[in-house]
């Protein structure tokens, strides 16, 4: 064995004289190999291609260059560990990327951490079905990255060429940093462009500031430039908040669209908002969620809702923006701040100033998301989880009717309700979930006409099982509501939380809905509005998520400035908007990115809309609202 060891310590140090002097310039290589590898295996997510584009291309070789210069100044030992921790880091991060992408439908930003001890009581082997070119270049880089590591030389003697090498690598470290610093320059828009939100607004300066925008963040800059800026822009550093005074001019200067027909018509009347958890266009069949599709039917029906996320955690995302018609900022935001932030005009202390009973009820634990201090802090008497329903199993929606008295308690109520058995994995981890309804769910989904993969079958097979359970509640809060005398004066306005995201298969969710991925459709939800003598109507507007608490408001006549909320009642005239996390915004029939060009003319209200997104951010970020009308 002594023997075999030697052999191999000599070859590789035969190996190591003689090819010493390509190590650092394979590890170069190997840096930016992995860079192109992975954008070019996920050039879809960002819209297409940018590998040969100038910025990326200068970031991704600066940052390659930079790096090796930094360790060809260590010595040999020093100069193998930081290749080999490095060459990890960056294998990690490009799969943990993947993941994300795979369950999120996008890449990973440090911002996430803020959630992340709660999204990994989600995790399933499942979401690591990754592009299989993707692990065989994740392979190919790491055996670079071990061969640079074996190829390391041993200084000379003499140690001139030891000198050269240090020489021209302190040489090289400025020229770097300048390259960086330039090409960052060149994509930051000034503090007054971006102040004055004119119509000209180049959305790429916009991404690469805000950085909200994931996909496009690593599309315009590369994996290197992507993670130093995200940590940056996530943490806070280097960037400056809006005074309170200028909020406040924007909130102000906002023109609103005058009263409406429908304004003030649910005033008195009860209200319980629905949030489903994962229930999604392509869930909604008559097959599948009898009950659901009734409600569609008989009641007013949105039919071109959407909800763009501006968080991973999605669930936690459209909870916030429904619940106080502000936007949660995807960066420079602790989980902790909405339990300590100020929310006066969210939708429970508006009720609760209009002397109703306002409660939450989830099955999930008050710790998940912080949501028992969050809900208290929105202005929610109380967080009702599975313990206090009386719930044997907190993954049943149906079981929360167990505590129906305490969701209509009061002479006036308004209710908050987030159902749980649509969340994925759609896979035996959750079985308990599909258990009841799988054999109802293989017969239908065998008349649908749904055609994939065995592995995508049993999947979707699954997640019709889970939007059972959910309907299952649905049907039978109607007919409590019925037999109490309560319905004619409630309102319920059932929405999904996202799209149903937890397939594996991307692809396959895409083709589920007919649409083409990473387009605005796939954030296509259902949503409806039911009860309190609500006639059937088919509401064709494009309006969104963000548009929920300020159309509450405005149906049930609450005491609020709605200049305030960054989206705008559903009933108002004029065309509707989506804003999404990357500046951009979608008409109904055209999503607009302004990617290969700039806004123009009629794309005005656009801008507003925008700015409006950015202002609530930072409205919400800076606790803004704890000085508010004071």
């Amino acid at each position: 064995m002594k023997e075999f060891i030697k052999s191999i310590r000599d070859t590789l140090g035969s190996l190591s004289r003689r090819f010493g002097l390509a190590s650092l310039p394979l590890f170069f290589t190997a840096l930016v190999f992995l860079d192109y590898a992975f954008r070019w295996v996920y050039a879809g997510a960002a819209g297409g291609t940018r590998l040969l584009s100038l910025k990326p291309m200068a970031f991704t070789g600066c940052w390659a260059l930079l790096i090796t210069c930094l360790i060809a100044l260590l010595p040999r030992l020093g100069r193998r560990i930081a290749m080999g921790a490095l060459g990890v880091f960056f294998a990690f991060l490009v799969v943990l990327h993947g993941v994300m992408y795979n369950v999120f439908g996008h890449f990973f930003s440090f911002a996430d951490m803020n959630f992340a001890g709660d999204g990994a009581k989600f995790f399933s082997w499942t979401y690591f079905r990754l592009p299989k070119k993707m692990y065989f270049f994740v392979l190919v880089f790491l055996l670079m990255v071990a061969a640079a590591m074996v190829l390391a030389q041993k200084p000379k003697a003499a140690g001139r060429r030891l000198w050269i090498r240090r020489g021209c690598a302190l040489a090289l470290v400025p020229l770097c940093l300048l390259g960086l610093g330039f090409t960052h320059q060149r994509l930051m828009p000034e503090e007054s462009y971006v102040m004055t939100w004119d119509a000209s607004v180049d959305q790429d300066a916009l991404v690469y500031r805000s950085f909200t925008d994931t996909n496009r963040s690593m599309k315009l800059t590369g994996l290197y430039q992507y993670t130093a800026r995200n940590f940056a822009v996530s943490f806070g550093i280097g960037t400056d908040a809006r005074s309170a005074e200028e909020l406040t001019e924007i909130f102000e200067s906002r023109v609103l669209p005058a009263a409406n027909e429908f304004s003030g018509s649910l005033r008195g009347k009860n209200l319980m908002l629905v949030m489903l958890e994962s229930i999604d266009t392509w869930m909604a069949r008559p097959e599948y969620m009898p009950n659901f599709c009734r409600l569609m039917d008989e009641g007013v029906e949105f039919t071109d809702f959407y909800t763009p996320l501006f968080l991973s955690a999605g669930t936690f995302n459209t909870e916030i923006i429904t619940q106080t018609g502000l936007v949660p900022p995807a960066v420079g935001m602790p989980n902790s701040g909405y339990s300590t932030n100020a929310f006066p005009l969210s939708l429970a202390n508006l009720f609760k100033g209009e002397g109703y009973r306002v409660n939450s009820f989830h099955p999930a634990s008050p710790g998940i998301y912080s949501r028992g201090s969050i809900h208290e802090n929105l202005g929610f008497e109380k967080y009702h989880s599975y313990t206090d329903m009386g719930m044997d199993d907190y993954q049943l929606d149906s079981q929360m009717l167990r505590d129906f008295d305490s969701m209509t308690a009061g002479d006036s109520f308004y209710t908050y309700i987030i159902t749980y058995s649509g969340h994925g994995p759609y896979t035996e981890e959750m079985g308990n979930i599909a258990a009841p309804h799988l054999e109802k769910a293989r017969r239908a989904v065998e008349e649908s006409g749904v055609t994939s993969t065995p592995e995508n079958m049993e999947e979707y097979t699954r997640a019709v099982a889970h939007a059972m359970e959910t309907d299952q509640f649905i049907g039978g809060l109607m007919d409590r509501l019925e037999e109490s005398g309560l319905l004619k004066d409630t309102a319920l306005l059932f929405y999904a939380d996202h799209y149903g995201k937890y397939m594996s298969d991307k692809e396959f969710i895409a083709q589920l809905k007919g649409v083409r991925a990473g387009t605005p459709e796939l954030y296509h939800t259902p949503c409806v509005l039911v009860g309190a003598g609500l006639e059937p109507v088919k509401v064709d507007k494009t309006v969104c998520s963000l548009d929920v608490a300020p159309t509450i408001a405005d149906l049930f006549g609450l005491d609020a400035p709605l200049n305030y909320y960054a989206g705008e009642s559903v009933f108002s005239p004029g065309e509707g908007l989506v804003p999404f996390p990357n500046g951009g915004w979608y008409d109904g029939e055209t999503y607009f990115t302004g990617g290969e060009g700039t806004q123009t003319g009629e794309d005005h209200r656009a801008a507003e809309l925008i700015q409006r997104v950015e202002t609530s951010m930072e409205a919400v970020r800076t606790d803004y609202f704890r000085s508010w009308g004071k």
